[in-house]
């Protein structure tokens, strides 16, 4: 009987090993440029099996136009130009367990009934596209109801000033478990753009001047965007219509215009904004009708508006958060409250600290009498620095009362926190 049991244990692990070895010299590389196997990429897609990799060498601009249906490899070596000719989608991915890299992926067709792309990845799951140059595309990278991908490390750039038919550099669409990272992204409409994406991680990204968003979430939950830099970006960034996100760690910085936001929340709940920095934005931090939110330990300094709490905006905790150097610290357009913010800092308190606890003894009102004008016409922003204006601040000091006593921090901080 162990004779038997270990005669059969050496055919399995001989089964195995021929598995694998079959496994392993199935998967070729197969070259493409001047002197190679092959001249053009398509032909070598086309005799490549699954698995194969398939090395593009050279700084050669290859004018072709690729269907993927198979889970290859698809890399540069010394980052070859996959050019378009502005005919439809450059690269079409519609197999799983696909990666792209080292490319430079350039001419998209443009159109404002079909969305083109550089890279367009539909129906699939584990695909790659990372340390790739994006240019001259409509869209650059996008994703439909796809799942497990990443997008990572790529360059991406487009003339969205001389051209007005222009997409996102990033678009995900219906798709699951996204990881977006250490992409330096520029000149787009949005940046990055995700509607119906859960369960996904951005992050380590830069994006700027972008014509809308440098982010905008869209119906997607769960999701976590951490240690990104968003600046000059015509709106800033968007979530909205969301619940159960975390923004942490982030950068918000000369975001500017008249409708321009470090950050934009429109109907968030249950969601935390942790650790960032809002710095010379025309609004901060904009709230909209958003609920259950934890707002804390974020630095706000020298913008226009620190924060903007609007439209019922309710049950949110703001707290432990620098106020430094912004016009209006916080201005709302509605007389009830039923937010916490006690615990920040100001750089407008006056207060004393007699027992020495670290918190100011009289409580701080951040909403001004003149915001609070201005919020509801904006033409009382022309007698700004006014002798009005200065009236208006002085009487406040005297009578604090005439501000809404619900919008108070009780507990200000006598010192900024080591943020």
């Amino acid at each position: 009987m162990g004779k038997i049991k270990s005669t059969t244990r050496r055919a399995l692990t001989t089964l195995i090993c021929l598995s694998f070895s079959i496994i392993t010299l199935s998967a070729r590389t197969i070259e493409v440029g001047e002197g190679k196997a092959f001249s053009s990429i398509s032909a070598a897609l086309h005799k490549a099996k699954a698995k194969d990799e398939i090395l593009i060498y050279g700084k050669k601009i290859y004018k072709e136009r690729l269907v993927i249906q198979k889970p290859i490899t698809l890399k540069g070596v010394g980052t070859p130009i996959i050019d378009g000719g502005q005919r439809g989608d450059v690269i079409k991915v519609n197999a799983d367990n696909v990666t792209i890299e080292g490319l430079q992926i350039q001419n998209s067709a443009r159109s404002s009934q079909v969305d083109y792309c550089g890279v367009h990845v539909k129906d699939a799951q584990f695909v790659t596209v990372r340390n790739c140059v994006f240019r001259k595309n409509q869209f650059s990278v996008m994703f439909q109801n796809c799942k497990n991908g990443l997008i990572a490390n790529n360059n991406i750039s487009s003339n969205i000033t001389y051209n007005p038919i222009m997409g996102n550099a990033v678009h995900c669409w219906k798709s699951d478990n996204m990881h977006i990272t250490g992409n330096n992204i520029g000149h787009n409409r949005d940046g990055i753009y995700l509607e119906f994406v859960n369960n996904s991680h951005i992050d380590h990204n830069t994006v700027s001047g972008c014509a809308r968003y440098g982010l905008h979430f869209m119906f997607s939950h769960f999701n976590v965007y951490n240690s990104n830099r968003f600046n000059h970006n015509q709106a800033g960034v968007a979530v909205m219509f969301a619940h159960n996100v975390e923004m942490i760690n982030n950068t918000f910085e000369f975001n500017r215009g008249t409708s321009s936001y470090g950050l934009l929340i429109k109907e968030l709940q249950y969601s935390t904004i942790k650790g960032n920095r809002f710095l010379d934005n025309t609004v901060g931090l904009l709230i909209d009708g958003g609920s259950d939110l934890n707002v804390h330990h974020n630095v706000i300094k020298n913008n226009g508006w620190g924060m903007r709490l609007i439209s019922a905006s309710t049950n949110d905790t703001i707290v432990h958060n620098n106020f430094l150097g912004n016009t209006f610290d916080m201005t709302t357009n509605v007389s009830y409250n039923r937010n916490n913010v006690n615990g920040n800092y100001w750089d407008k308190y006056e207060g004393y600290d007699l027992n020495k606890d670290g918190y100011g003894d009289v409580p701080f009102h951040p909403l001004s009498l003149f915001s609070m004008l201005a919020e509801q016409n904006e033409n009382v922003l022309f007698f700004f620095h006014s002798f009005l204006m200065n009236l208006l601040d002085a009487t406040e000091k005297v009578l604090p009362s005439i501000t809404p006593d619900n919008y108070v921090d009780n507990y200000p901080h006598m010192n900024p926190y080591k943020l």
